[in-house]
């Protein structure tokens, strides 16, 4: 099943009846709830999950920590678990990096989880830890037609991947291939590749950024965390006095029109959506392409137009490949705990 459309159907007609069939999906009685988290370089969002009598998907008092007031997660969980007045058995946490050997220490953030420490402070019978866009791959099923943006209009293919990325603090990249009824997701670390510039003004922009940086990826440019960087890199180029400038302040000022933060809202869309027409590509995404992260939502206006899309559509003789292949931006909030929780939910 498939959360694109095909042929007539409409988008998310078929997710009540996936949440049904799947295998693997077990409904879970409400008093058995499980802890859910997505923990990011900037917050750690935490809830409580179950699957109700029909199968589907809930998550309730989601709380949203800012990650600077924690000295390591397990302050934050054991502050969430206090309030919520909950000892959940299982927890399910998506994490901003990669997992090895029950232990990840996050890309954008000095904290190292350890599923086994987790299991022995919180008395957990299991734990579960998944890289963050695995859960954000995982959560397109479980949406609604209305948590996404239309950007290209196209047929998928109900048995092909769907490429899942984009920019919050970091870049993250995974993909979802339909199995059986169900799906696999396979993450990756594609948001580190190489930052590819296509035009004059992004090479000066490259050879600027490599004064101070060995490797320049597509992380550095188009993420949160690479936001400040990319302004002084531009603010250099023009010639102009450099003043930190707060993300939304920049993205205000591109908007009402001031060079500098133009150019960086414009370089960012623009690396976005060429490496989305690459990742699109690598993994022969004719089921879809989801561009997910909150950088990529504050984004919008400015990867919504002609030039940016011509990024994603310019693949030289693959060109008319690309433009088989929806795209859409989630926008629903908290999306990785819905699938974080369903990859927890199918371990039980």
């Amino acid at each position: 099943m498939h959360i694109f459309k095909f042929r007539r159907r409409r988008i998310g007609d078929d997710v009540k009846p996936f949440l049904k069939k799947s295998p693997g999906l077990k409904k879970s009685p409400a008093q058995d709830k499980i802890l859910v988290g997505d923990v990011g370089g900037t917050n750690v969002r935490l809830g409580l999950a179950w699957r109700d009598k029909d199968g589907v998907l809930r998550v309730e008092k989601i709380e949203k920590l800012p990650g600077d007031n924690y000295a390591s997660l397990s302050a934050a969980i054991e502050e969430y678990l206090g309030k919520v007045g909950h000892a959940p058995k299982t927890a399910a946490l998506a994490l901003a990096g990669p997992v090895k050997n029950g232990r990840v220490s996050l890309t954008n953030r000095a904290w190292t989880v350890d599923k086994a420490k987790l299991g022995e402070r919180f008395k957990f019978q299991s734990v579960y830890l998944y890289n963050d866009f695995a859960a954000m791959a995982r959560a397109v099923p479980e949406c609604a037609p209305a948590d996404f943006t239309t950007l290209n209009e196209a047929v998928a293919d109900p048995n092909a991947p769907i490429v899942v990325a984009g920019p919050g603090t970091g870049f993250g990249m995974a993909s979802l291939v339909p199995d059986k009824g169900g799906w696999i997701v396979l993450p990756s670390e594609g948001g580190h590749q190489a930052y590819a510039p296509q035009t004059p003004k992004e090479t000066e922009i490259l050879h600027i950024l490599q004064r101070d940086y060995e490797f320049v990826s597509l992380e550095l440019v188009s993420s949160g965390r690479g936001m400040d960087a990319v302004y002084q890199a531009v603010c250099t180029r023009l010639g102009q006095p450099y003043h930190k400038l707060p993300p939304q302040e920049i993205r205000d000022r591109a908007v009402a029109g001031d060079r500098a933060c133009l150019d960086v809202c414009e370089i960012r869309a623009d690396a976005i959506m060429g490496a989305i027409g690459d990742m699109a590509l690598a993994i022969g995404a004719r089921g879809g392409v989801v561009l997910a992260g909150g950088v990529a939502k504050r984004l919008l206006e400015f990867i919504d137009t002609p030039t940016a899309m011509a990024r994603y559509f310019n693949r030289g003789p693959r060109g008319d490949y690309v433009k088989t292949i929806p795209v859409k931006v989630l926008q629903k909030t908290g999306a990785a705990l819905y699938g974080v929780a369903a990859l927890g939910l199918a371990e039980k």
